[in-house]
């Protein structure tokens, strides 16, 4: 009895499994649609093939200054900018810090600007906050250490997003966790729990 079995098997079962590899790698391969969408081409997954060009990391071009910290509830240590285009309109959210000081100290706060073209910004006067002295001020959230530490507005474009939550916010440190917030017009913001949303525990803070 003959237990080797035939050679001509590997013949057989080698195109097969060849035709099957494939169709598994062209169902994987599809194309992706974009739809409308803009793509920034920072690397070559949305790229298939490319003729005679290559990709380039442009250089920074300086502009000038379009908008300063100058005010006394801004200066030397504000910081970490959020431009949001609303429509025909650019948000700009940013921390006012004048002194120096401890991450997430009352001395933070969360401060606002707008503009029409992105080169010439106003500050509204909210007198929201007295701060530093100041009421008269364009501050939409002080007083709430430490979540005007790390302060990250967002707009929410979903459909069926409520009125009043357009905009959204994540704020705080890595002891107290992160805190979330909500707004309608982006001024006036209200935190949506007391608890934080994301913790040391769920993300592994730097």
């Amino acid at each position: 009895m003959n237990i080797f079995k035939p050679a001509h098997t590997s013949v057989v079962l080698l195109p097969a499994l060849l035709f099957l590899a494939g169709l598994v790698e062209a169902e994987t391969e599809k194309p992706i649609d974009l739809g409308s969408r803009r793509e920034l081409l920072v690397d070559h997954f949305l790229i298939e093939s490319m003729d005679n060009v290559r990709l380039v990391q442009n250089r920074p071009r300086d502009e000038g200054i379009v908008f300063k910290f100058d005010q006394p509830w801004e200066g030397l240590f504000s910081g970490y900018s959020t431009v949001i285009k609303d429509g025909d309109l650019f948000r700009l959210y940013y921390r006012g810090q004048p002194t120096v000081g401890g991450d997430g100290e009352s001395s933070e706060s969360t401060c606002y600007a707008e503009s029409k073209d992105g080169i010439h910004w106003t500050r509204p006067e909210l007198e929201l906050y007295e701060q530093h002295g100041h009421k008269k001020n364009n501050i939409i959230l002080a007083q709430h250490a430490p979540h005007t530490h790390n302060f990250s507005p967002m707009l929410d474009t979903r459909q069926g997003v409520p009125v009043d939550q357009r905009f959204k916010a994540l704020g705080g440190l890595m002891t107290s966790g992160l805190h979330a917030y909500t707004s309608g017009d982006g001024i006036h913001w209200k935190e949506m729990q007391t608890e934080a949303v994301i913790t040391r525990e769920d993300v592994p803070f730097p």
